[in-house]
């Protein structure tokens, strides 16, 4: 059977977080990597990451996604930096006390070296970068905006808001859930929206954080208390649309008293609060991935709750599905923009994705619903699954990303 001809080509990425970043690097570290041309759009300035400024945006990132991060050759540079292992995970029914009917991970008695890193936004965005400026074959176009797209029979032409033109083989749609590909292709979504926000901030607390994640789930939502490398926590309190509005505007002292209550006082007393912001929450699912030449990833495919802080896990292994797909067609001498190829990506992706959208959406329903029965039901779900080992270590490597079809990057390295 004769080779495939070698045919060099252009993937266009709009969106330069660490999905779209991490799509652009896996990409430029395969053998292959010389076969591709790739562009990336980003409107924000390029992520400038200092030691002394930690990031309010940050991620709980599974076992995958570290392995995902690897392949990208970005991980190494985060560890090294400021990577925050969280080793215990606590979860209590909120109109209970953190010690009646709580549901706790240990990652040392599931045998596992942690449960997860607390991760910056702006980091993993930094370290991606560095690895992608070595790369003669890759443009990062920061503070560049998409104003058009048009798709041919041939590949993909964009026009960004100073004017320029640029084409490529295939568009990867990396630019959030209000996604301008998406909205300017008419992709449609299902879209489910909470009426609350979630509030973050990073406080500091009187008792150490143990690197154990706390998460009480309230009437109005859940609040977890996420542990930082410099002893502070992440907070990421999900609440009502009012209420977290007035919780920015509180003063600092009244803030760290709301979240001392909010939180039972697990860590004791509140004693320092940073800046605060707050972003809406919803659920998102788009009906199609792709479109032909076109495929969506992250966030512009789907958001979730983030009780679990599964949305970034998800992102990453799209990304690395996604690339995966790519570089198999392109080895094989197909057309990576052809819808067919696509499809294949979105046969792995979406089920998985649409499962975790639709389990967020149940837990928060559940856990958020009031009736004299409905709390007293929780907490003996609670125990019940805390009494069941082999029940917490089948949830805890479904958090860690570790089940299912995985792509080659995402798996556990072997010695």
């Amino acid at each position: 059977m004769p080779r495939a001809p070698v045919v060099n080509r252009t993937v266009l990425i709009v969106g330069g977080g660490p999905v779209g970043l991490g799509v652009a690097a896996l990409l430029m570290s395969n053998p292959q990597a010389e076969r591709w041309t790739v562009r990336l759009l980003e409107p924000n300035p390029a992520p400038d990451w200092s030691d002394a400024d930690v990031d309010l945006r940050v991620y709980a990132l599974s076992r995958a996604s570290q392995h995902v991060l690897e392949s990208a050759g970005a991980w190494s540079g985060i560890a090294a930096r400021r990577a925050s292992p969280y080793r215990r995970m606590h979860v209590w029914e909120g109109e209970y006390s953190a010690s009646v009917g709580a549901l706790a991970f240990d990652s040392a008695e599931l045998g596992e070296p942690d449960l997860g890193h607390i991760v910056e936004d702006r980091l993993i965005r930094h370290c991606l970068v560095e690895t992608l400026s070595a790369r003669a074959n890759v443009e990062l176009a920061f503070g560049t905006e998409l104003a058009d797209v048009r798709v041919t029979a041939d590949g993909v032409e964009v026009t960004t808001r100073d004017g320029r033109e640029m084409t490529a083989d295939v568009l990867l749609a990396a630019d959030g859930g209000a996604s301008k590909v998406r909205g300017l292709l008419e992709l449609p979504v299902i879209s489910v929206p909470y009426g609350q926000e979630a509030v973050v901030a990073h406080v500091g607390t009187e008792q150490p954080h143990a690197e154990t994640a706390w998460q009480r789930f309230l009437r109005t939502g859940p609040i977890a208390l996420l542990p930082l490398e410099d002893g502070r926590s992440s907070i990421v309190w999900s609440t009502s649309s009012d209420r977290a509005q007035a919780l920015l505007r509180l003063g600092d002292d009244d803030f760290m008293a709301e979240v001392a209550a909010a939180t039972d006082h697990v860590l004791g007393a509140i004693t320092s609060a940073s800046a605060r912001v707050s972003f809406p929450l919803r659920a998102v699912h788009a009906r199609q991935y792709c479109a032909q030449r076109v495929a969506l990833i992250g966030d512009a495919a789907h958001t979730v709750h983030p009780l679990a802080g599964q949305g970034m896990n998800l992102g990453l292994l799209d990304a690395a599905v996604l690339a995966e797909v790519l570089q198999d067609a392109v080895h094989r001498g197909e057309d990576p923009g052809d819808l067919r190829v696509l499809r294949r990506y979105e046969r792995r992706q979406k089920g998985r994705n649409l499962r975790t959208v639709l389990a967020m959406d149940v837990l928060h329903r559940l856990f958020t619903r009031a009736g004299p029965m409905l709390a007293p039901a929780r907490v003996c779900g609670l125990t019940l699954v805390d009494s069941l080992p082999f029940v917490k270590h089948a949830f805890v490597r479904e958090a860690l990303g570790l089940v299912g079809e995985l792509p080659q990057t995402a798996r556990r390295r072997v010695a």
